[in-house]
């Protein structure tokens, strides 16, 4: 029997990278700060389910 896949995947387009890679590096700094500070303000649960997606362990 196969093992039943766990966390998650996702793709970028080369496309998509290029865009970014064009973006001046403050926009791209403040685009991380932004996407950090929106974690930070996450409910514990929700963290630690994220945290396990990324472990593989759900």
């Amino acid at each position: 029997m196969q093992e039943k896949r766990k966390g998650f995947s996702y793709s970028v387009d080369p496309d998509q990278i290029e865009r970014y890679r064009i973006w001046p590096l403050e926009k791209r700094l403040r685009w991380l700060f932004h996407g950090n500070k929106l974690r930070r303000s996450l409910p514990p649960k929700i963290v630690a389910i994220q945290e396990a997606f990324r472990k593989g362990k759900i």
